[in-house]
């Protein structure tokens, strides 16, 4: 195909007495304009994966606070004292859940997340060409949970829950090459 465009294109550059240096400069664009189309690969679709699961990823951790903010301004005895999001390293996925209000305590008291208190809103899958990574050099987010009215922010890392300070996740290309880390601290603060 590129070689019946060139030789149409020699021939009609002969009839209109195209210089050789002209022919040479369309040919050298038309490489290097196919070289970008050929360019991009899996890495390009990887890194465009990647900015969008960041995206929709910090909306979702947005989303929880959010809703918590939003039980602070109903009036009422709520059933639900919070909104957080679970990460699952293994398959790669991610829920948004409600928190139920503890039988024998106000949500005020809450300090630590309980399993059985979590009840899945949404769970979001992770693109194929995305993973989600334990951050480097810091503490990895398994539960973030927002309480209203503050909101109190509860962190679970590894079974721990973070009273001070912060914890990450991250998400990279699954060829490694590029990482985007959000990181949520006990103030309520998301920072991707």
């Amino acid at each position: 195909m590129f070689s019946e465009f060139l030789g149409k294109f020699i021939k009609q550059a002969r009839g209109r007495g195209m210089t050789l240096l002209e022919v040479l400069i369309t040919i050298g664009i038309t490489l290097l304009l196919s070289s970008f189309l050929i360019s991009y690969t899996s890495s390009s679709r990887q890194q465009i994966a990647l900015y969008s699961e960041e995206v929709k990823l910090g909306q979702t951790i947005y989303r929880a606070k959010s809703l918590s903010l939003s039980l602070y301004s109903q009036p009422g005895s709520q059933p639900i004292c919070g909104y957080g999001v679970h990460f699952d390293y293994s398959s790669m996925t991610y829920n948004l859940f409600s928190y139920n209000k503890p039988s024998d305590s106000s949500c005020g008291s809450i300090n630590s997340i309980s399993a059985g208190s979590k009840n899945t809103v949404s769970t979001f899958g992770i693109n194929k060409n995305v993973k989600i990574v334990s951050p480097s050099g810091g503490r990895k987010i398994d539960d973030v949970l927002f309480i209203a009215p503050g909101p109190k922010t509860i962190i679970n890392s590894n079974g721990t829950m973070i009273s001070d300070g912060s914890a990450a996740v991250a998400i990279q290309t699954a060829d490694g090459l590029l990482l985007f880390t959000i990181t949520v601290n006990t103030n309520g603060l998301i920072d991707f």
